[in-house]
């Protein structure tokens, strides 16, 4: 069931893949990373449960932090074209 889960997305994250390379705008492209670092964060999730590891949830959790940050600063610049 969990390698199920496991390929089912990281197929979806290939379709993702796909509107983030061809989205036809900037919006476009942030929703579908977004999505794709989702996806990767349930991915490591179930690797934990797989593998009975701890460590791989610490690294989903850091990696959901900076996913978070990530998407701020790039909606901010969208927003008023600058950084700081």
């Amino acid at each position: 069931m969990i390698y199920t889960a496991i390929i089912l997305l990281i197929a979806f994250s290939g379709a993702c893949m796909i509107r983030l390379i061809r989205g036809p705008s900037l919006l476009d492209r942030v929703a579908a990373a977004d999505a794709v670092g989702t996806m990767m964060i349930g991915v490591l999730a179930l690797l934990g449960l797989l593998f009975e590891r701890a460590i791989f949830l610490d690294i989903a959790l850091v990696y959901a932090m900076l996913l978070f940050a990530d998407t701020l600063i790039i909606v901010k610049y969208i927003e008023f074209r600058e950084v700081a």
